[in-house]
């Protein structure tokens, strides 16, 4: 999460370009959705990518089972999260990072918090990948 941040922090370095909203993300890709009856947190666009936070009463392990199956029936695969991904997460935590071979890539993380869980999507901006 560490990496994710400073990648985040070099981008905007480097684009100038960041907004960040309350407000649930328009224009989704079509292999991106929001966890359903989940509640908006925030939204971040930076460059190419978005990032968007939103809680659900749900476990974890409920809301990675959703994306999951919205990636596979997406045609996406799930990629092998990095150890250092592993090390700094907290109990609980779950996260999958989910790609294909035209660029698509979404990352999903399921934070377990008081009363329910954080879910935070982060996916490459159609336009910046060119899908």
């Amino acid at each position: 999460m560490k990496r994710m941040i400073l990648a985040l922090v070099a981008a905007v370095a480097l684009t100038g370009c960041i907004k960040i909203d309350k407000t649930p993300p328009k224009n989704l890709p079509a292999y991106v959705k929001l966890y359903p009856g989940s509640t908006q947190v925030m939204n971040l666009s930076l460059g190419g990518v978005t990032a968007d936070a939103v809680t659900t009463m749900d476990p974890p392990d409920t809301v990675m089972i959703f994306y999951r199956n919205q990636a596979s029936a997406n045609g996406l695969t799930e990629a092998a999260a990095p150890p250092q991904a592993a090390a700094g997460a907290s109990a609980g935590q779950e996260q999958a990072n989910f790609t294909d071979a035209t660029g698509k890539m979404l990352l999903v993380v399921a934070k377990p918090q008081a009363g329910g869980t954080l879910v935070t999507l982060t996916w490459k901006n159609p336009t910046a990948s060119g899908s």
